[in-house]
């Protein structure tokens, strides 16, 4: 019987030191599990979280420590030393595109300058020296006189279209009437076109005006040459604090890329330019189209206080 009771105690004693070492263990691998998920699991989601905004375009900043294991610590300050050099680059190419729009709008009045003081002068003259020749055949009886007067008319119509030309490079009406009465001329050109203005009309910054006078063109152009349409209505709205242009056309469409740069690999670059001389300006550009539904564009642009204490 006492072999049978030390071989009980013992056994006992097994199982008690068996449940401590269970418990124990099961300690550990709580506390275990719970140091994973606080410092690696929970940093790592917040981590996730803050670079998902990068699949939608945007460039988050991981500035605030998170905690965690050395290693995610050096991760999020990684991402964030790349994203800040991220956006120093796109702060300089917007610069450089900024830069390169003006030198563009600056050589456009430039050869506008010189087409008007030097090739429509000349081609004045030789109209001029056209008639003359022409009035002199016919009264001298000689022939030739009805070729002068075609001749002259060629002139005449290749004078007209470099001034259509002019206008396109360097808006005089722009500057001279304000971007209404400019967008109102381009219906002269575009039959298809129909202006409307909305609301009160006031003063705006001329790059402002040159922005939409802009949109407006490639608007059309690409309503004309691209999407087929059979109408054109442009609408200039003047309301509260911004002025937006919008322009929609009854064309074939198209399915919007999700992110507008795609026009650059399709070698479409209008849409981007405008986009970035609007959004250079503190505005912003929507594009509304599907296949077979038209297409609708909407630029915008905030009124300066000036022009918001003259309204």
């Amino acid at each position: 019987m006492n072999e049978i009771a030390n071989h009980a105690g013992h056994l006992m004693q097994f199982d008690s030191a068996l449940h401590w070492c269970f418990l124990i263990a099961l300690f550990g691998f709580v506390v275990g599990g719970a140091w994973v998920v606080v410092r690696i699991l929970i940093p790592l989601r917040h981590l996730a979280r803050q670079a998902s905004g990068v699949m939608q375009g945007e460039l988050p900043r991981f500035d605030r420590r998170i905690g965690g294991i050395g290693e995610i610590e050096q991760m999020r300050r990684s991402l964030n030393h790349m994203m800040g050099q991220i956006q120093a680059a796109q702060e300089r190419e917007l610069t450089y595109r900024n830069a390169l729009t003006e030198s563009q709008e600056n050589e456009r009045r430039r050869v506008a300058r010189d087409i008007h003081d030097d090739t429509i002068q000349s081609l004045v003259l030789v109209s001029h020296h056209l008639e003359l020749a022409a009035r002199a055949a016919k009264a001298a009886n000689q022939p030739g006189a009805d070729h002068l007067d075609d001749a002259r008319t060629q002139v005449v119509q290749t004078i007209e279209g470099l001034r259509q030309i002019i206008g396109d490079l360097r808006p005089s009406m722009l500057e001279e009437l304000g971007l209404a009465d400019a967008l109102e001329s381009l219906c002269d050109r575009h039959p298809k076109l129909r202006f409307a203005v909305q609301g009160d009309v006031c003063d705006i910054a001329p790059a402002q005006e040159l922005a939409l006078f802009r949109a407006a063109q490639e608007a059309i152009y690409n309503a004309e040459h691209h999407a087929q349409a059979r109408q054109i209505n442009a609408r200039l709205i003047y309301a509260g604090s911004a002025v937006s242009l919008e322009v929609c056309d009854d064309g074939i469409g198209f399915a919007i890329p999700h992110h507008l740069q795609e026009f650059a690999v399709r070698g479409h670059y209008g849409l981007l330019g405008i986009r970035e001389r609007i959004q250079h300006l503190g505005g912003q550009l929507q594009l509304f189209s599907a296949p077979a539904a038209g297409t609708r564009l909407m630029v915008t642009v905030p009124l300066s206080q000036k022009a918001l204490a003259a309204a």
